[in-house]
């Protein structure tokens, strides 16, 4: 493996990881544009397919994606590098604020500043939503898209209403899945 490639898959995680605010859905459009648009690691398609296999496997989206992608690019030693260099930024700061935030959360400057975190956590998120919904509908038929947008709504009304347990909604929907692409739906 070429150690040039590996260096700057550790470098793009670590920066990826350096601007992470909010978890994983917020960190989607910073690392669509890193890996996407910047370096070019991944096509669109590719790019959404990481993100729904990220989020249907144990683990934080974000560390499951720098795995998934540092191993496309650089097998082991890219995976164990992208998921370091996600990771260690989040280490860092929050060993940090845990030794010192104690003493300054009330402190104004502190509470100005997480106001503007969490609404940039807000926006961040959003834009993850779209990048998603545009991946996932880009290249549907119409029934594939009423499926989709039925089995949505579906899971979102089981989680946000009926307090679902999503685990047991990713396994219906994959089921769902499966049946309509075994019945030639898909």
């Amino acid at each position: 493996m070429n150690l040039t490639t590996l260096f700057t898959i550790f470098i793009t995680f670590l920066k990826i990881g350096s601007v992470m605010f909010g978890g994983g859905y917020a960190m989607i459009p910073i690392l669509k544009h890193e890996v996407v648009d910047r370096n070019r690691w991944l096509s669109e398609d590719e790019f959404v397919d990481v993100i729904a296999i990220a989020e249907s496997t144990p683990g934080p989206i974000a560390i499951n994606s720098a795995t998934y992608i540092g191993y496309k690019l650089g097998g082991v030693p890219g995976a164990v590098l992208a998921t370091i260099g996600v990771v260690m930024p989040a280490f860092t700061v929050i060993l940090t604020i845990a030794t010192i935030l104690t003493t300054f959360y009330h402190h104004i400057v502190t509470k100005s500043i997480l106001f503007g975190i969490r609404a940039a956590v807000v926006g961040l998120i959003a834009a993850a939503l779209i990048t998603v919904i545009r991946g996932v509908f880009k290249e549907l038929n119409v029934f594939q898209t009423i499926a989709t947008m039925l089995i949505a709504i579906a899971i979102f009304i089981s989680v946000v209403k009926f307090g679902a347990d999503p685990i047991v909604m990713i396994l219906i929907s994959a089921a769902v899945g499966l049946a309509l692409g075994v019945a030639g739906f898909i």
